[in-house]
């Protein structure tokens, strides 16, 4: 194509570095993109530190890795530096060469970077949007606003220190006196320590770094929630093609666990949003709580949790964008994730529509459970919840019941005025008033009571004993305690 050559079209620096601005992130991707570099050089401690100022505050991110000599400072300091189709290092989680610029612009008009590599001295440079839309060219400053900042880097034996100044997207033009923004400025740092406690956790949990904010040590927020009590169910751990590693968990159910350990568990989205699948490029989390348009988010399946791992060679196949928060399964693999997905949601279905409750076996042969409520559907496509007429007690009381009607006409009218309404508000504004409650171990007097004249109802009737104990056993609320079979005799 030499033979075309026309004019060079370089792009223009203000309107450039200003469009680098509106990448989407917020503050806490832009810090999670920050970490990533941090991590790709071997660095074991991170500290992150916001300082109010008023519209003079900074947030600034120390690390111990390997630091840069000056051409290295000077390519990463450079717009689209590397090619995104370059082998990385396998521990490598950068890609596209804009992770630093974008992140910190989005955030920023001032980015600073103080760094120093073993055996050479500390250096800095400086990104300045207000100097480069002055001079509009993309001019580096060997510049430092606080000559303090040196001194943080010399101490290390190698590091980077990373000032973010100039917080136009944070802060603005407040007023150190403002406190309204004070606050908000310091409650973005609880939501920062959030989302790197998810974001990171197998980096924390692997021990392989410590992160810190305001000198606070961040602890890790596994989804998978393997320190329950009881511990989630673990499914196989599965190896699909190009090396794409899958495993399930399914949670116990709510009413299973403390409730301190409800409330944590939950995560900053709470268990509803946080079902799904949960994907991960070189352990650090892209995705969380998505079912990816393979399922649907439902009451019902919030238990299942599933992780996906797969290796940065993959980037491409997965659609990996800038901010390393948006990931999509190849084609190749979506059939399995959806068998993985329904095998993890039928078991959490199981688990979350009968509590983990355990019926009893029975030595007698088998027989239909018999709820207490079952649902319908009518004609106009309406679910309808109705008293189980089949099920032991309901069913005697409709057999001795004879001239009288009034029982069944109270059953309807049960039938036909339960609180809906009221159960779901409830259940939307606090899930743990139903989900927490909890089942006792032993029967209570009047259920034994209850079943030991129902026993003797059906023994009178002519049903053979081991029937009759069947029958009762089989039931609700009978057959969560096994205990009361004790007392069918």
């Amino acid at each position: 194509m030499q033979q075309y050559k026309a004019e060079n079209a370089k792009p223009n620096p203000k309107s450039t570095i200003n469009s680098y601005r509106s990448f989407g992130y917020n503050l806490s991707t832009a810090i999670a993109d920050i970490i990533d570099n941090s991590i790709s050089a071997n660095a074991t401690t991170i500290d992150i530190d916001f300082l109010w100022k008023g519209r003079d505050s900074v947030i600034s991110i120390l690390d111990n890795g390997k630091g840069m000599n000056l051409e290295e400072l000077i390519i990463a300091m450079t717009p689209g530096s590397k090619d995104p189709e370059d082998t990385r290092d396998e521990k490598d989680l950068g890609r596209f060469g804009m992770g630093l610029k974008t992140a910190s612009f989005s955030q920023c008009k001032r980015l600073t970077v103080i760094t120093k590599k073993e055996g050479f001295a500390t250096i800095k440079r400086c990104w300045d949007i207000d100097f480069i839309n002055n001079e509009e060219e993309w001019t580096l400053l060997d510049y430092v606003s606080d000559e303090s900042y040196l001194d943080k880097v010399d101490k290390l034996k190698s590091g980077t220190f990373i000032v973010w100044e100039l917080l136009d997207r944070i802060v603005g033009d407040a007023n150190i006196e403002n406190e309204a923004v004070k606050n908000a400025f310091y409650q973005e740092m609880s939501t920062v320590n959030e989302h790197l406690s998810l974001v990171f956790h197998r980096f924390i949990e692997s021990k392989k770094i410590k992160l810190f904010t305001n000198t606070y040590e961040i602890e890790a927020w596994n989804p998978f929630l393997l320190n329950l009590t009881p511990k989630p169910e673990m499914g196989q751990l599965e190896v699909l093609i190009n090396n794409v590693e899958v495993t399930y968990f399914v949670l116990p159910h709510m009413s299973k666990i403390s409730n301190e350990d409800y409330e944590k568990s939950g995560g900053p989205l709470g268990w509803h949003q946080q079902q799904g699948f949960y994907i991960y490029r070189g352990d650090r989390l892209l995705v969380s709580g998505d079912w990816l348009g393979i399922e649907k988010k439902r009451e019902y399946s919030k238990l299942a949790r599933i992780a996906i791992n797969f290796p940065n060679a993959n980037d491409f196949d997965w659609n990996l964008d800038i901010k390393k928060s948006t990931a999509t399964p190849p084609i190749e693999i979506r059939k399995e994730l959806s068998r993985i997905a329904r095998m993890a949601v039928m078991k959490s279905a199981k688990i979350y529509n009968w509590r983990g409750q355990k019926t009893v076996s029975s030595e007698y042969g088998s027989q239909s459970f018999e709820s207490l409520w079952k649902d319908e559907t009518n004609r106009e496509g309406i679910k309808k919840y109705k008293i189980n007429k089949a099920h032991p007690v309901i069913k005697q009381l409709l057999t001795a019941e004879k001239e009288n009607k009034l029982f069944s006409k109270a059953l309807k009218l049960i039938e036909e005025n339960i609180p809906l309404e009221l159960i779901l508000y409830n259940q939307n504004e606090n899930p743990s008033f139903h989900e927490l409650e909890s089942i006792p171990e032993i029967p209570s007097d009047d259920l034994i009571q209850l079943a030991v004249e129902l026993f003797k109802i059906y023994i009178t009737q002519g049903i053979p004993e081991n029937l009759a104990k069947q029958q009762i056993m089989n039931s609700t609320p009978f057959n969560l305690f096994p205990l009361i079979n004790d007392y069918l005799r």
